[in-house]
C-alpha cells in the first residue's frame, strides 16, 4: 500500500481542526446545594506586634584617680524619639474577631552624668542640659464585628 506526501498532509490538517475545536461546558444545577453556611465563618483575630524603645543618648563625664575632665562649652544630651506599635483591627464574621495593639517602647530623654571619684574632678564652665523625652504611643485596637 502506498501513500502520498498529499494523504499524510490531509491527515495533519483534519487532526488539527479537530484538536482545536473547543469543548462545551458542563452544565452543573447549584440549586440543590445550600451556601448559607459560608456566612458563618468567625472573624479572624489581629494582633500587632511591640515597639522598641527609642531613648536619646546619654553624656557621662567620668573622672577617677587624680584625674581632672575640664568642660569649657555645652553638654547636651539627646531628645527621646517615637515609639509607635501598630493598629490591630479584628475581622468581621458569624463571631467578631479580637484586636489587641502591641506595646509601645521607652521614648526616655538622654542623661548628663558628672561623676568623680578619688582625687579627681569635673570642671564645668559650660552648661548641662538633659535631652527631652519622646513619645511612645500604642496602636488603636479595633475588635471585628459580629454578622
Amino acid at each position: 500500500m502506498r501513500f502520498s506526501l498529499f494523504a499524510s498532509l490531509l491527515m495533519v490538517a483534519a487532526a488539527s481542526f479537530v484538536a482545536a475545536a473547543p469543548t462545551p461546558e458542563p452544565y452543573i444545577d447549584i440549586a440543590p446545594y445550600n451556601f448559607g453556611e459560608f456566612n458563618d465563618f468567625n472573624g479572624g483575630n489581629a494582633q500587632s506586634g511591640n515597639s522598641g524603645n527609642a531613648n536619646g543618648g546619654d553624656v557621662i563625664n567620668e573622672a577617677s584617680g587624680a584625674s581632672a575632665i575640664g568642660n569649657a562649652g555645652t553638654n547636651t544630651a539627646g531628645n527621646g524619639g517615637t515609639s509607635t506599635s501598630g493598629d490591630a483591627i479584628g475581622g468581621n464574621g458569624a463571631d467578631g474577631g479580637n484586636a489587641r495593639s502591641g506595646n509601645s517602647g521607652d521614648a526616655d530623654g538622654g542623661s548628663v552624668i558628672n561623676s568623680a571619684s578619688g582625687e579627681s574632678e569635673i570642671i564645668n564652665d559650660g552648661t548641662n542640659t538633659a535631652g527631652n523625652g519622646g513619645t511612645s504611643t500604642s496602636g488603636e485596637a479595633i475588635g471585628g464585628n459580629s454578622n
